[in-house]
């Protein structure tokens, strides 16, 4: 039986319709988040993975630098390795790296090519040590968590006093009606959330953190051109979610897409749909 959603910061469930698709409702709260309703009857594969592994490599370095910027060297934690695209980037940059994926298959691949070690769970089972890790990073998890906040407290946790949360997060919130037009379907339940800037803020507050940084690319261009390709296949096949470009034309496709993201759009001024790059700390920490 199916569960009404609600807001996973602040707990309500009244808001008004924001998007929908199918059977679900986008409902936006007052604090910036868009939460799915009702829940999904089941919970969704975390082991499946519709990007193509370009959206990985392509900007591996960037999202290196970005962990960089505020620890240089040690243990990271990443939480979803995949493939390990971004794992490879991590310990040529210096840093032991270890990870947890869901995905069995792909957690062999990782440990085999590269050498680290993978803990086949989700993050909120995780049985690493608590306070091991210097950093940890992510990418465009949080809009698939059942629970975010849960699932931060639990990637804090593991993360030591004085290190530093990162991820890369999709802003989707709050858009105007001219963009609403242009990012296509939510693709729900796969995405159970969306936020704004604001709202990424408040959930690292209730999860225990404090955002000590945050790196916006507008995503308009890219989303738009993902929009006219999936707008195509969606009439052609409504419930396909296999990635738009396939065969010889994906990967020349997604490096088109991710230098429109993170080359272009880090000059295009801010508004509409973005990517972002956030760091974190323990509430507790000394600034």
């Amino acid at each position: 039986m199916q569960r009404s959603g609600a807001c996973p910061i602040c707990r309500t469930n009244a808001g008004p319709v924001a998007l929908r698709e199918g059977e679900y409702s986008g409902r936006q709260c007052v604090c910036g988040v868009i939460y799915i309703d009702p829940l999904p009857a089941h919970p969704v594969d975390a082991s499946i993975d519709h990007h193509h592994s370009v959206y990985y490599s392509a900007p591996a370095r960037a999202r290196v630098g970005w962990v960089k910027a505020f620890t240089q060297r040690g243990r990271l934690l990443e939480i979803g390795c995949g493939d390990g695209e971004f794992t490879a980037a991590a310990i040529r940059a210096g840093f032991t790296v270890e990870a947890v994926e869901p995905s069995d298959e792909r957690a062999t691949r990782a440990e085999r090519t590269l050498g680290i070690t993978v803990e086949r769970a989700l993050i909120e089972d995780s049985r690493l040590p608590e306070g091991r890790y210097d950093t940890s990073f992510h990418v465009d998890l949080l809009s698939h968590f059942p629970d975010p906040v849960a699932a931060l407290r639990a990637i804090a946790a593991k993360v030591a006093p004085g290190g530093t949360v990162c991820f890369e997060v999709g802003l989707f919130s709050n858009l105007s009606p001219f963009w609403q037009r242009f990012v296509g379907r939510p693709n729900m339940p796969t995405h159970m959330w969306f936020f704004d800037a604001p709202a990424i803020e408040r959930l690292l507050d209730a999860a225990g953190l404090k955002m000590i940084a945050m790196r916006r690319y507008p995503v308009g261009l890219s989303t738009a051109l993902s929009t006219v390709l999936g707008s195509r296949r969606v009439a052609a096949a409504p419930d396909s979610h296999a990635p738009l470009a396939q065969g010889w034309a994906a990967a020349p496709y997604y490096r088109l897409h991710m230098f429109l993201r993170y080359g272009i759009g880090r000059w295009l001024p801010m508004g509409g749909p973005q990517t972002a790059f956030v760091a974190a700390r323990h509430k507790t920490d000394s600034a």
